[in-house]
């Protein structure tokens, strides 16, 4: 709690400090779409508890708005991409789902703020807000990524990031009591 508390205290004061200086043109709302590395393994996790096939697409919708100061420095935050899993099982045993939607909180820099293309990066802490069956704990972690934004002057731009994300899921491993269903 006193960790969560000095967080939101440092970005707070930090927000104060900096808006001081900065153009209230400087927001910047991008939404985009983004392959989930790690996604893979926890639907083979399902899928081999469930004994069951899972159709599953390892890519989700993202939302990371920013505050861009005029001299480079960013402030942002980050959701997504959401990911699910629900195995329905119809007539017997339990349903089982899993739902991670990962929250970031970044401070970056623009390299050329000035200009319609930038390369960016945006080092940040990352939580997984998930919940469902088998999950045991979900544990924060280190957030990095780097990119290239394009026509960051026009209405609608666009670009391409690599990111990577270090916060850990603990799943527990189930009991085989619904498993003998199969049997």
């Amino acid at each position: 709690m006193k960790r969560a508390f000095f967080f939101y205290g440092t970005i707070l004061l930090l927000t104060t400090l900096f808006f001081n200086h900065a153009n209230a043109s400087d927001w910047r709302f991008p939404v985009g779409l983004s392959y989930v590395h790690g996604f893979n393994d926890v639907v083979d996790f399902y899928e081999s508890s469930a004994d069951a096939d899972i159709f599953a697409i390892p890519v989700g919708v993202t939302f990371h708005p920013y505050y861009n100061f005029d001299f480079g420095l960013r402030l942002g935050m980050g959701v997504g991409p959401l990911s699910a899993i629900y195995i329905q099982y119809i007539g017997y045993g339990e349903d089982k789902f899993f739902l991670n939607l990962p929250l970031n909180f970044n401070i970056g820099y623009t390299i050329l703020p000035r200009l319609n293309v930038s390369p960016y990066i945006r080092p940040g802490l990352v939580y997984h807000a998930a919940t469902g069956d088998y999950l045991e704990s979900s544990k924060p972690g280190f957030f990095g990524a780097f990119g290239l934004e394009f026509l960051r002057k026009k209405r609608v731009g666009f670009g391409f990031e690599i990111a990577i994300d270090k916060a850990e899921m603990e799943f527990e491993e189930p009991d085989d009591s619904w498993g003998s269903y199969y049997s």
